[in-house]
This record gives structure tokens, sequence and C-alpha cells, in this order.
């Protein structure tokens, strides 16, 4: 059993995918149950070489993406239908760890990040190269795209956030705010806002249309490394190293609920013996 790294759900909201070293997961949520494992089996390998650090479904529920890959080394990009059956896979994408995946909203084309500071954008039926954003100075941890698939939002251990105009290939703005590595973002519903955390333990939303930095949501004292919310955008969702799933009220920013894991509450004392 090893750390899972990486999970989404299918749009229908029927199936989890999550991802760990040299493995994905399919799961049924309505049984709660595992319905394909993608890993090696007996002497055959598997399709991945390391860590599955990333995976995004395309908005039709007809396949997923997944980023990953051995540091140093190529980085991993593979696409499977919904089942979990290989489809293809993008070669020498990056030459690092892929961090961060995306389907544009049409489905046909996938924003990457990776280790090595690139964020590219693949052609998903043919698997060709098509433009690359060139600007952070450290790792490109999470990538996503705008509802009319004309801008990509990127966010990375630079302590940037970075929104591009696809079409023209060039960066729109800098968003600054961040103190230490910005580690995930993700987009809320169909709107152009979007979520960060960072490691100096703070969740911001963010407007890709305008730059602005629309809310923070506190109460975090470590660093933190997920982030989502629902649909709506009325619910916020954020966890990291303190092992506590924060969630808030997404129009507002306070703070709902702390959730700890049911082994990580606290204990109540012993009454101590004379």
């Amino acid at each position: 059993i090893s750390l899972v790294e990486s999970m989404a759900f299918s749009p229908d909201g029927k199936t989890l995918a999550t991802g760990s070293f040299q493995e994905l997961t399919l799961w049924d949520l309505a049984k709660g149950e595992p319905k394909a494992r993608i890993r090696a089996e007996g002497d055959k390998p598997g399709p991945f070489a390391d860590r599955v650090c990333a995976i995004a479904w395309s908005a039709d529920g007809t396949k997923f993406a997944t980023g990953g890959g051995a540091p140093t080394e190529d980085g991993e990009i593979k696409l499977f239908d919904a089942a979990g059956k290989p489809v293809s896979e993008i070669k020498n994408g990056h030459s690092d760890t892929v961090f961060g995946v995306a389907f544009s909203p049409d489905g046909k084309l996938l924003a990457t990040c990776a280790a090595d500071k690139f964020v590219k954008v693949f052609d998903v039926a043919s698997g060709k190269f098509v433009k690359s954003f060139e600007g952070h100075t450290h790792h490109v941890m999470g990538v996503g795209w705008t509802p009319d698939g004309k801008k990509i939002a990127s966010c990375g251990a630079d302590n940037f956030v970075k929104v591009w105009d696809y079409e023209k290939g060039e960066k729109l703005r800098d968003m600054q705010g961040h103190t230490k590595q910005v580690t995930q973002l993700f987009f809320v519903g169909k709107t152009p806002q979007f979520l960060t955390v960072s490691g100096d333990a703070s969740v911001r939303m963010w407007n890709a249309d305008n730059g602005s930095n629309m809310r923070q949501y506190p109460g975090a004292t470590d660093y933190l490394y997920c982030v989502s919310a629902s649909t709506d955008g009325a619910i916020v969702a954020a966890g990291g190293e303190d092992g506590v799933v924060r969630v808030y009220n997404g129009t507002n920013g306070t703070l709902l609920k702390a959730a700890l894991p049911p082994d990580a509450e606290p204990k109540k004392e012993e009454p101590k013996k004379k």
C-alpha cells in the first residue's frame, strides 16, 4: 500500500480515480469498492514508471489523463478511456515529473505542467505538441483552463500564480500573494474563479479574467497541498500537513468545520492515579 498522490471524480460523480506509486485505481462510489486497478500484474509491467501525481477527466467523462514520472526523467502523460483501458501516451512531453494535467473545456486539448518549469498544451487526438508557456522559475505544480478555453492558469513552487492567453501563447499576468510554493490550483465550476493553496498555509480565491485575489480562507496552520470546491462554489475544502481537512463557506470564507481523521481525534486525558 502506497501514498495516494492524486484523485479526481468523474463528471457524473459515479467513479473516483486515485493515483499512487505505479498504480491507478478506479472506485465504484455506490459500492465503495474498486472496479479497476491499473498496475503491474505478475510478470507484465504496469503502465506507470513512478508516482501518478495528477489525474483529470474530460468534461464528457469518456476519458481521463494522468501525469507523473520519476524525478529528472521524462515526465509521463497518459490517456485512458473511462473504464481504465490505455488509449494513448504523449512521449517526451516534459523532461521531469508532470504535476498537473487539465483538459480544455471541449476536450480537444490537454494542458500539462511539470518540474521542468514549463506549461505545455497537446492535441488529445494526435498527441502532438501544440504550444508551450514559459515563465515559471521553479516546478509548475498545477494547471487549469477558464471555461471559455481562452485562458490557462498555472501555479508554481516560485510562489507565483500566472494566467496565460492561450491563442497568443503569452502571459497575461502574474498574481502575487502567496509567500511559499503554490501547491495546487482548482477551477470552481464553470466560472473564471479558481482556488489555490500554498506552503504558506493560506487558501485563496482568484479571478482569472481580472487577476483579482477575491477571498482568503483562514485557519490552516501548516503546509497545504490540496484544495477543491463544490460545483456551485458554496463549499470549499482544503487539506495539508497537519492532517486536517478544513471545510469553508465558499462565498464568505468562514470556516464551517475542521475534520480530523477518525484515529486522530484528540484523546481524553485519563485521570491521574494518586
